[in-house]
C-alpha cells in the first residue's frame, strides 16, 4: 500500500502538484504499468482518489529519481557550466557506455536466454533473486529477473553501479550495515536486500551491466559460488555478443 497523503489540493505544498501514473511514468522514463506497480507496492509514495485512481506528488517522483541526493554547485570561472555530482560512482566513459546500452536495448531477442541464465544462477548459488541488469542514464533495467516482479528501478537505487566499476565481483554481506546502501529503498522495503554479489558484464571494453544474485538474509560468497558467478557472467557476455551478431546480419 502506498503511504497516505492529503488528497485535497488546498493542502498541496506550492510547486508540488499531484500527478497521475501516466505523468509519473513519463517523468521517470518507465512504462505506465511499471509506474502503477511502484505506486501500488509503496516504492513510489501515492494515495487513492475517491474514484479509485492512484496519485503521487512531484516531490515523490523526484525523490525516486534520486534528485534529492544530487548536488548542483554554482558555476565557477573557467567552467563551461555546472557539474552534477551523482550519488553513485560513474566511469570516465559514461556517455559512451550509456549510448551503447541504449542501442542494445532495441533488440529483445536475447531476453529468453538471459532468463534461463538467471534461473541457473539462482539454483547454483541458492538465492531467491538473480538479475541481469543494464544501466541506462536514468534507470537500472532488468533484462532478466528471477524472483523479482519489477522491470526497472531508478539508477540511484542500483547496487550494480558499484559492480560495473571493478573487475572483481562486488559483494555486500549485509546491506543494513553498509553506509552506501542502508537507506536504499530496496533495502528498507521490498525485496529487503541483505546480501548482494554482482559481476560486471563487458563487451568490447564497455561495462553494459551486471549479473547479480541477491538474498534476503546476510551471508558471504563462498569460493565455488564465486567461480559459478564468473562462469555465468561469461555466458551472459556471449549471449549479448550473439545478439549483436544476429542483429548485424539482418
Amino acid at each position: 500500500m502506498g503511504r497516505a497523503v492529503p488528497s485535497d489540493d488546498k493542502e498541496m505544498p506550492p510547486g508540488d502538484p499531484a500527478m497521475t501514473s501516466r505523468e509519473a511514468a513519463r517523468l521517470l522514463g518507465v512504462s505506465i504499468t511499471t509506474a502503477q506497480m511502484w505506486m501500488e507496492s509503496g516504492m513510489l509514495a501515492s494515495w487513492k482518489t475517491p474514484g479509485g485512481h492512484r496519485r503521487t506528488r512531484l516531490s515523490s517522483v523526484m525523490t525516486l529519481l534520486g534528485h534529492r541526493e544530487v548536488k548542483q554547485p554554482e558555476p565557477t570561472a573557467g567552467h563551461a557550466g555546472p557539474q552534477i555530482e551523482v550519488p553513485y560512482p560513474v566511469s570516465p566513459n559514461e556517455p559512451e557506455r550509456a549510448r551503447f546500452v541504449e542501442q542494445t536495448m532495441e533488440d529483445t531477442h536475447s531476453e529468453a536466454r538471459f532468463h534461463r541464465l538467471t534461473w541457473l544462477a539462482s539454483e547454483l548459488l541458492d538465492v531467491p533473486i538473480a538479475l541481469v541488469t543494464f544501466l541506462t542514464t536514468e534507470l537500472q533495467i532488468f533484462r532478466a529477473a528471477h524472483g523479482l516482479n519489477i522491470t526497472s528501478t531508478p539508477r540511484s537505487w542500483a547496487f550494480c553501479n558499484y559492480a560495473v566499476m571493478q573487475e572483481d565481483i562486488f559483494t555486500v554481506s549485509d546491506a543494513t550495515k553498509d553506509a552506501r546502501f542502508v537507506n536504499n529503498p530496496m533495502v528498507t522495503g521490498a525485496p529487503f536486500i541483505r546480501f548482494y554479489a554482482g559481476i560486471r558484464l563487458m563487451y568490447q571494453g564497455r561495462a553494459f551491466g551486471s549479473l547479480c544474485v541477491i538474498d534476503t538474509e546476510p551471508r558471504i560468497l563462498r569460493a565455488h559460488e564465486r567461480q559459478a558467478l564468473e562462469e555465468l557472467a561469461a555466458l551472459a557476455t556471449d549471449i549479448l555478443s550473439l545478439q549483436l551478431l544476429e542483429a548485424n546480419r539482418q
